[in-house]
């Protein structure tokens, strides 16, 4: 255990510059002495002193001081000088020097005063103060000053807690001296400073008078109760120093320890600290401290100890590797952990001495370097805060002990590699870490990857390595007792290699040896695994940006692209052969079952057209045509709308109802009196289910099953409006992708598009898909008003795009209207003239619900745009509401209707899908 700063003698209040004491003049008024410091003083179980020390403080001589103080006092008795300091009555210090030998007084603990047996001590001081203090040498008393130059080492400064306090110069006696002794300490010449034990007396603040001095003199008392108790805590410690420049081998001969302070306390924990220096460490200073318990009889066994160590800023894993050896001593105690105080360390320090040279290039820095530490020097005392120790030894108590752990930022061979946690124990020195670094790889240039450092060092195997990978291309860099070896293996991917060696030396960076090593082209075919066209990719590598490295020339990999050249066309003619020969043989089975198939058919459909039954008969009555045997006509009135020519084709029902046909029932009766009701789809043009799922305007005019209601309307207004019947038939898409069909019947005219398919387009193979796609449901043209006037449209204007305005002249009816889209205004329909409302949308807007009434003609039409913006009514209030709604996320499309001396009819369609 560190010992408990708190418990040292403590430095808090500065009397720096305190005494500059003139020759003392006798002093006409005593000093105010608190009655706690003088009954401390007369009770200090020294002997042969008491009756010499109580009258002297009568005999107290005032002098001149400084640092601020009130009052300095000194006299003289034989070999006894007694000083008084204070500054008031909240700061008194007697300070008594006895300057002989004499023995060890009782003022210690027992166990502690045990274990120092026969010590004697010369020229003790004895401080009893009510505060922590420093005094300043060059501002003593000249008897003083000497006494500290002949006795205390010359220091610059005495420190001083507040209490009872004593420092001596002391040759040490008893168990501790053979404890000392064990590590090669000379004792007998040393300064010993302590907390005293001595009996408190119980009336401390006794003859005070009253007011603040009986106040003072009561928190003085405290004080001093409270430092008796301090000193006899566990943690309350004797401290020795050996004289400044002083040097101690420790029982570790690769070691020195200057500045050295031991120190025992009342747990009977032993230790010491100071500046550690290590043979081969290149004179760099470490801070070091140990401690270890001792038995009761004063016996220091190491069955437990511990060190912590500060290094300096500048410090190398070679230095690392020097402590480490350092730890081995020839100390028989440690004979069982295997020489040292690092488990084994005999056994393995010969590697670790073997493997200086790579070390030395790979630095450890101590984040947080300690300040220096100077013994007598009050301005740089030892550091307490373990933020600055990053090396810690555990005895043989810890797991696997005795054990060392070494922490630090480590720098690699000039590469920051991160913070190392390094442990050596009996097995060797251990450690890894690893970060992302940036290194030439040959011809891939500077690349930024993760690398690993290790160290494994022990009696079998000396082990430092760095690894990392790009791409499966693995980078090692090995370390030898003097070279470094540094290699980078070929891959299908990089089909180059590095290897190289160098002397190492502490200022080796791993960058300038990688800058120096371009790299040697590999033949691909001896990489293992590297085949087909990852083969090819690495000839076309080294025939390309590899070219001009040295080993495996482009010349030879372009030769073997050229084999590969001709292999592969070879393989692909080859492959070609045997496709189109599968091609031909497979077309053959297929035609061939074609065949087949359309005999097989061909017999039911002769059967089905000779047929004499009612459905049969319905179908022929709609004008309805058997494939091969003749030509639908599709404006033919249709008894039976379920037989209508878009409806039922006996060809499709045949291919697409496999299960009907394999029943051997009449197509045409299947389909009335069963497939129609089921939903099935009777022909390629039409299906009800998908027509009603389509649009909006059928959902609402037909309910859900209602297959009759789908079909009439698909019948009477979706062929007339170039609705989509069928997922793959839109009669819209089928007039606007054939110009030849928009010339021959104008662009709207869809009646006569779907005659043109039943006579020809089928035939011709030609497309019914939509030209515009759309997966939701529709809103389909709204057709408001009569069947009077004359037809017209804006298709030739508007070419599928949205209304941007319009013009409109209505009184009781809407008389006349006018249309404008984004490629300009279409022209005006009906009759009259003058405009009760001209229109231009703003930018952004666009319509997207109409109002209307009719009846025979239109006779109101208002419309709302997307931002809410209604315009209208404009017309009179005679016929029946209506509403159309476009496509969600359409606008208002190409308008189109009839029109005389009024509107007689009015067409609304949506942008988008039909």
């Amino acid at each position: 255990m560190i010992p408990n700063r708190n418990h040292r003698l403590k430095a808090s209040f500065l009397f720096a510059g305190m005494l500059a004491l003139c020759a003392p003049v006798h002093a006409k008024d005593a000093p105010e002495i608190t009655p706690s410091l003088k009954k401390m003083l007369h009770g200090l179980p020294i002997a042969g002193i008491k009756d010499d020390v109580q009258g002297m403080i009568a005999s107290l001589e005032k002098t001149t001081c400084g640092n601020n103080l009130t009052g300095c006092y000194m006299t003289k008795s034989g070999p006894l000088q007694l000083y008084f300091f204070t500054s008031g009555t909240s700061q008194q210090t007697l300070l008594l020097v006895v300057d002989k030998s004499l023995e060890m007084p009782a003022i210690l603990s027992k166990k502690v005063q045990d274990v120092l047996g026969q010590t004697s001590v010369s020229t003790p001081m004895i401080s009893i103060s009510t505060t922590d203090y420093n005094l300043d040498v060059i501002k003593m008393p000249q008897a003083l000053r000497d006494v500290v130059r002949d006795k205390y080492f010359n220091m610059n400064s005495l420190t001083f807690s507040s209490g009872v306090q004593v420092a001596a110069r002391a040759n040490v006696g008893g168990a501790f001296k053979l404890a000392m002794a064990s590590l090669g300490a000379d004792v007998s010449n040393m300064l010993m400073r302590a907390a005293v034990v001595m009996p408190i007396p119980t009336d401390l603040a006794g003859g005070a008078g009253t007011g603040a001095a009986a106040a003072d003199a009561v928190a003085h008392g405290e004080t001093m109760k409270k430092a008796g108790a301090d000193a006899l805590s566990p943690e309350a410690f004797v401290e020795f120093q050996f004289g400044p420049g002083s040097m101690v081998k420790m029982g570790m001969p690769q070691m020195r320890l200057t500045d050295a302070t031991f120190f025992i306390n009342n747990a009977l924990t032993f230790g010491y600290k100071g500046n550690a220096y290590f043979s081969g460490a290149k004179d760099k200073k470490v801070l070091m401290q140990f401690q270890t318990p001792l038995t009761p009889a004063g016996y220091m066994d190491l069955a437990d100890f511990s060190f912590r160590m500060a290094t300096p800023t500048t410090f190398t894993m070679e230095d690392a590797a020097h402590v480490m050896v350092a730890m081995a001593s020839p100390d028989p105690r440690l004979k069982k952990h295997g020489g040292g105080f690092i488990k084994g360390i005999d056994s393995f320090k010969g590697a670790l001495l073997t493997m200086v040279k790579p070390l030395s290039a790979m630095q450890m820095r101590n984040p947080n370097p300690a300040p220096d530490y100077v013994f007598g020097d009050n301005t740089k005392p030892f550091p307490t805060d373990n933020k600055y120790f990053n090396f810690l030894l555990l005895g043989p108590l810890a797991d696997n002990g005795p054990l060392m752990y070494a922490a630090g930022n480590v720098k690699v061979l000039g590469q920051e590699m991160g913070w190392l946690q390094a442990s050596a124990g009996l097995a060797g020195l251990n450690a890894e870490v690893g970060r992302a670094i940036t290194l030439k790889i040959g011809p891939l240039g500077k690349v930024n990857f993760n690398m690993a450092q290790s160290w494994t060092i022990n009696q079998t195997k000396q082990e430092i390595a760095m690894m990392g990978n790009i791409a499966g291309q693995k980078i090692e860099v090995g370390y030898g007792p003097t070279n470094m070896r540094i290699s980078v293996n070929s891959t299908c991917v990089n089909p180059f290699e590095i290897n190289g060696e160098v002397a190492i030396v502490p200022t080796t960076n791993l960058s300038d040896v990688f800058d120096a090593h371009a790299g040697v082209n590999v033949d691909p075919s001896k990489i293992q695994g590297c085949i087909g066209a990852q083969l090819e990719a690495a000839y076309k590598k080294i025939a390309g940006e590899y070219k001009n490295l040295s080993g495996y020339t482009a010349a030879a990999a372009n030769a073997e692209l050229k084999k590969i050249a001709n292999a592969a066309a070879a393989a692909e003619a080859e492959a070609k052969k045997q496709a189109e020969a599968a091609a031909n043989e497979a077309k053959k089975q297929a035609e061939a079952a074609q065949r087949e198939y359309n005999k097989t058919k061909d017999a039911v459909r002769n059967v089905a057209n000779s047929s004499t039954s009612a459905a049969n008969k319905a179908f022929n009555d709609a004008g309805n045509a058997f494939k091969k045997l003749g030509k639908k006509k599709k404006r033919k009135p249709a008894p039976d709308i379920r037989f209508a020519a878009s409806v039922f084709d006996w060809d499709f029902y045949y291919d697409n109802a496999p299960d009907v046909v394999k029943a051997k029932v009449d197509l045409s009766t299947h389909w009335r009196d069963n497939g129609f009701q089921e939903g099935r789809q009777g022909s390629p043009e039409f299906g009800a289910s998908f027509y009603w799922h389509r649009y909006t305007d059928v959902q609402s005019l037909c309910k859900l099953g209602d297959r009759l209601c789908v079909t009439n309307h698909w019948l009477n207004y979706g062929i007339e409006q170039g609705r989509q019947g069928s997922a793959g038939f839109s009669l819209h898409g089928y007039m606007d992708r054939y110009t030849d069909l928009q010339n021959a019947f104008g662009q709207e005219n869809y009646e006569a598009a779907i005659d043109h398919w039943f006579d020809n387009g089928e035939d011709e193979g030609r497309s019914t898909q939509a030209t515009i796609a759309g997966s939701g449901p529709v809103s389909g043209p709204a057709r408001v008003g009569g069947g009077g006037g004359g037809a017209w449209s804006d298709m030739a204007t508007c070419k599928n795009q949205q209304v941007t305005g319009f013009r409109i002249g209505a009184g009781r009816l809407v008389d006349r209207v006018q249309f404008q889209y984004p490629s300009g205004w279409a022209p005006r329909q009906g009759g009259g003239n003058g405009w009760n409302v001209d229109v231009t949308l703003p930018n952004g807007q666009y319509i997207v619900r109409v109002d209307y009434r009719n009846g025979s003609m239109v006779d109101q039409v208002s419309f709302t745009t997307n931002t809410g913006v209604k315009y209208g009514p404009y017309g009179g209030g005679g016929g029946s509401p209506g509403v159309y709604t476009v496509t969600p996320g359409e606008k208002l499309g190409c308008m189109r209707g009839r029109a005389g001396s009024s509107m007689d009819r009015l067409t609304f369609t949506s942008t988008g899908p039909r």
